[in-house]
């Protein structure tokens, strides 16, 4: 009998199974089956999770899977690291490297001690490239102004309106319009402000109202509360007076 070389993942305890870009953000560390097989390289478990995985495989289009990932195998502790994973030193892992992301010296020793008890008697190979077909189209150039509204911002207040009353009908002269280049114009509409920061939520970014835990989207829409580091949808009972 030998242990199965089946490559496996776990959501939780974040800190332990998941841990943090210094920027935001979650991986996965690598986990080897404990599990001991007769026949084969897989046990009985990981074999049902690598028949489910080729399965969701086949409808995929962009390059992540879906789903919850530790319901999937990833691979075999022999194989290349899926590209469609969120392990350490996947296609995705590197990708957020070269974007500047970093790791603290606690959370580097923590994949350190994973990733030598998964593949303890392994010789680790390079990881999984996103296939040619389901890569990003290269995007054209944008301006520094648009590149800096992307980049994480700590505890920098922004005033985002949350709440606009209908506007006053009145008669608008002959000629004039209420839009304008496809804008709403709102100078009869009174505007409510809040201080918020952007915050990433699982990969997203917000605007959260620490006051509330509220999160709104880039568009300033709500779209629920920040609970335990994710997004939990509630209804917008306690909105601010208009």
């Amino acid at each position: 009998m030998t242990q199965c070389l089946g490559r496996l993942v776990k959501d939780g305890p974040r800190g332990v199974y998941m841990l943090s870009f210094e920027e935001g953000g979650l991986f996965h560390i690598p986990l080897r089956c404990e599990m001991v097989t007769r026949s084969g390289d897989l046990c009985d478990s990981c074999v049902a999770k690598d028949i489910k995985t080729k399965e969701k495989l086949g409808g995929i289009r962009g390059i992540t899977i879906g789903g919850p990932l530790p319901s999937y195998l990833m691979g075999r502790v022999t194989d290349p690291i899926p590209y469609w994973s969120r392990l350490y030193d996947s296609a995705w892992f590197r990708l957020k490297i070269e974007e500047g992301y970093t790791l603290s010296e606690e959370t580097m020793a923590k994949v350190k001690k994973a990733v030598d008890k998964a593949y303890v008697d392994v010789t680790p190979v390079a990881p999984e490239a996103f296939p040619a077909s389901k890569t990003k189209k290269e995007k054209k150039p944008v301006s520094a102004e648009k590149v800096l509204e992307k980049l994480p911002v700590i505890e920098t207040k922004t005033q985002v309106p949350v709440k606009r009353k209908p506007a006053v009908k009145k008669t608008l002269p002959q000629g004039a319009a209420a839009q304008v280049d496809g804008e709403i114009d709102i100078s009869e509409h009174e505007v409510l402000y809040i201080s918020v920061r952007k915050q990433e939520v699982d990969e997203r970014m917000f605007y959260l109202n620490p006051k509330n835990d509220k999160l709104y989207d880039m568009k300033c829409k709500y779209v629920g509360r920040l609970k335990d580091g994710a997004v939990v949808e509630y209804p917008d009972s306690d909105a601010e007076p208009s």
